[in-house]
């Protein structure tokens, strides 16, 4: 039996395996095995609310390929042998003709001293339960402390990182913070560390401008042009010599890739990425394909590589499930052309700055109470097109 392997249920690979099960339904001599060492399938852009308002943002994998022909295999990945074409998992090994890397990323911490032992991370449904728990156990802690110092040691919340997830994080954390009745305005406090020189780089300045003045607008203090240096259980040195008391850093400022694919023959280039041709094949090994994170993909029209996006997996996804499709038919396969359709980052439950592409007009820009409506209707999107491809239309349940 033929197999086609793949490493990941995020949002590319769960895509490409859905896109494949309705391409090869009546092709029988081939099987489609999906591997996540999670048993559920995770809205990675919704992390930012189950870390502080303990929300449900997943769906058990079983539940999306009920009515598929894949078969889930839930498995730490230990190692990949592009030689021979094997993939050793926890409790045992298989086989490929096809392979797909979607793994996603990890926290890159740049050898910072403490911060890997003394930051929280948001890379997960299970790092985003750890946020929870800690910024809740820190507000009760603080309720029963007596030193108005110490309350406000504990209730210090330090985010480092102003990119998309820090933003979105930071804007959630302090309006959660504004609702609770017993937290007085002096008491808690929400930091941005940037190291860069504003705040969400990839979008246009005059927005990423907008987004930062209404964050200052909550309350929250942004520093910018400063890195941290150093972290302890319950301090964060910063390049400005600066020391700030604090018992919860969430750590934001960087990604790279999964050891497992640095340590197999495949290319790669920056943060470990595997260096793909136009069609998404690792380079000299066509039988594999990289998406996501995990693929250095080159837009034809920039030449600049493709920026490890949500909106860009999806895409992704569904081409690498057609392309193998042509392979396995001989057909003349798709290249790759990203669509950007925008961007919206959400600054709190009911603020949002982004912009959309739209026919005569480069740019849509929006900021305010109806940006939240749009990143609203682009998460139900993200569900309904999930619905689609597995033509599952029956209620999930988390």
């Amino acid at each position: 039996m033929n197999k086609i392997v793949i490493l990941g249920a995020g949002y590319g690979g769960i895509t490409a395996a859905l896109r494949l099960a309705r391409l090869l339904k009546k092709k029988k001599d081939y099987e489609i095995h999906l591997i996540d060492k999670n048993p559920f399938h995770t809205f990675k852009t919704q992390l930012h609310e189950a870390a502080v308002r303990n929300v449900e943002v997943s769906v058990p994998i079983n539940q999306i390929i009920r009515k598929t022909s894949i078969i889930f295999h839930q498995q730490e990945i230990k190692q990949i042998l592009t030689k021979e074409h094997i993939v050793k998992l926890q409790d045992f090994d298989i086989t490929y003709n096809y392979l797909v890397l979607a793994l996603g990323s990890i926290t890159n911490f740049y050898g910072i001293p403490g911060l890997q032992a003394h930051s929280l991370t948001l890379q997960s449904l299970d790092d985003a339960k750890i946020i929870y728990e800690n910024i809740s156990g820190l507000i009760d802690e603080a309720m029963t402390s007596i030193n108005e110092n110490n309350k406000k040691d504990l209730l210090r919340f330090v985010i480092g990182g102003g990119g998309l997830t820090g933003v979105e994080f930071a804007g959630e954390l302090v309006d959660y913070l504004s609702r609770d009745n017993r937290l007085v305005q002096g008491l808690k406090e929400v930091i941005v560390i940037e190291a860069g020189n504003r705040l969400l780089p990839n979008l246009d300045e005059k927005m990423s401008e907008e987004a930062t003045k209404r964050l200052i607008n909550k309350g929250i203090k942004i520093i910018t042009n400063t890195k941290i240096t150093n972290r302890t259980a319950d301090t964060i040195t910063l390049s400005n010599g600066e020391i700030i008391k604090s018992y919860c850093l969430v750590w934001t400022g960087g990604i790279k890739i999964s050891e497992l694919i640095g340590a197999s023959d495949l290319k790669i280039g920056q943060l470990g990425r595997v260096l793909v041709n136009e069609y998404l094949q690792a380079l000299d090994h066509p039988e594999i394909f990289a998406l996501g994170d995990n693929a250095l993909a080159i837009n034809p029209t920039t030449g600049k590589p493709v920026p490890a996006a949500a909106q860009f997996a999806l895409q992704q996804g569904r081409l690498v499930g057609e392309n193998i499709f042509a392979e396995i038919k001989g057909k003349e396969k798709k290249t790759y052309k990203p669509k950007v359709f925008g961007e919206i980052i959400s600054l709190g439950r009911h603020l949002a700055v982004g912009w959309f592409a739209v026919p005569f007009i480069k740019k849509l820009k929006f900021i305010g109470f109806i940006g939240s409506l749009f990143k609203s209707a682009v998460e139900d999107k993200h569900i309904l097109l999930l619905r689609k491809e597995s033509r599952n239309w029956t209620s999930w349940k988390g």
